[in-house]
């Protein structure tokens, strides 16, 4: 009797999960709009596509004694902090972008089809950190995410993490929106306080109740304005803490970057130079369907959208893989 609830249980939540997918007919609109670049510019006429002469956006580069900290805080503790690296003159747009392409019923990702969710990563003080981190000449991992927490109470980031095992890996994080101690901030486990050898993917799944208690203690609440930049490695222990007060969404976007001497995984090919011509319509579209695909396991209401990932990537892996 036991097992037999259990597979009522199975069905009932497979089917739970049909009746959520996208129909077919929806898929095939999706699909024809999103290689429409027209479609996109007319969702959001501020921003471009693919365009050439798009206007990088400014920002001040940081200063030596802020640089100086960063790179002490990277070899020391594995993250770094730079706080209002961004202005809100080029935050509220992007802001504004991802709440558009929510409305019209996207997944906040799409908005990498927009010139400027590349150009951002080219700012000055992205590109100090980057190098401080990594050195000159790294490359961008095409992984971008925009990260959306409903303000209500039990909404989450993603659980605690390592975004991958290897080294001379990072990620740049910038929150659009205030992330505050009320709304879910990042957290994270300082490498030089990790004492538990806890720094792969598979490692969290084998921690004993004292190591996690341990790292309980040692993790620290990362709160951080629009338009901070936060930055880690790999292997170190993050997550996005849990909504506890109604108010404003945490928004955020994510980049990954690679040391310039570094042999890339094949899931991270192709490298995007960080200097050269920005990813192509299709290029993107294939990026955002990866990742829909790779991380629905942390974000399950991406599941509606596995058939449209796969579908994006089947579509165009010839011409983002030609780079």
């Amino acid at each position: 009797m036991k097992n037999e609830g259990n597979s009522l249980s199975a069905t009932a939540r497979k089917r739970l999960l049909a009746s959520l997918e996208l129909s077919q007919s929806d898929l095939n609109d999706r699909l024809a709009k999103a290689s429409n670049a027209a479609y996109w510019k007319a969702l959001y006429p501020g921003f471009s596509v693919c365009d050439e002469a798009a206007a990088r956006p400014a920002a001040v580069p940081l200063a030596n004694g802020t640089l100086d900290k960063i790179a002490n805080d990277l070899s020391v503790r594995g993250f770094c902090v730079a706080e209002n690296a961004i202005g809100d003159e080029v935050v509220e747009p992007l802001r504004a972008c991802v709440e558009t392409i929510r409305q019209a019923g996207w997944p906040p990702v799409f908005a990498y089809v927009f010139d400027q969710f590349w150009l951002v990563w080219r700012l000055a003080p992205v590109a100090q950190i980057a190098a401080a981190g990594l050195g000159e000449g790294y490359r961008w991992i095409s992984h971008g995410w925009c990260h959306y927490v409903q303000p209500v109470s039990g909404a989450a980031g993603w659980p605690p993490h390592v975004d991958g095992n290897l080294p001379n890996r990072m990620s740049v994080w910038i929150p659009l929106s205030d992330a505050t101690l009320d709304n879910g901030c990042m957290y994270v486990i300082p490498g030089n306080l990790n004492t538990s050898g806890i720094g792969e993917r598979r490692a969290l799944k084998t921690a004993t109740n004292l190591q996690l208690r341990e790292l309980m203690q040692r993790g620290r609440a990362l709160p951080a304005r629009a338009g901070s930049l936060l930055g880690w490695y790999f292997r170190i222990l993050h997550w996005g803490s849990v909504c506890q007060l109604p108010g404003n969404p945490r928004v955020s976007i994510v980049m990954e970057f690679i040391g310039p001497d570094e042999r890339p995984l094949s899931g991270e090919l192709p490298l995007v130079d960080a200097q050269g011509a920005l990813p192509s319509l299709t290029q993107r579209l294939y990026a955002i369907g990866r990742a829909i695909q790779h991380y629905q396991r942390f974000e399950l209401k991406m599941r509606r959208y596995a058939d449209l990932g796969r579908a994006l990537m089947l579509a165009y892996r010839d011409g983002f893989q030609s780079r």
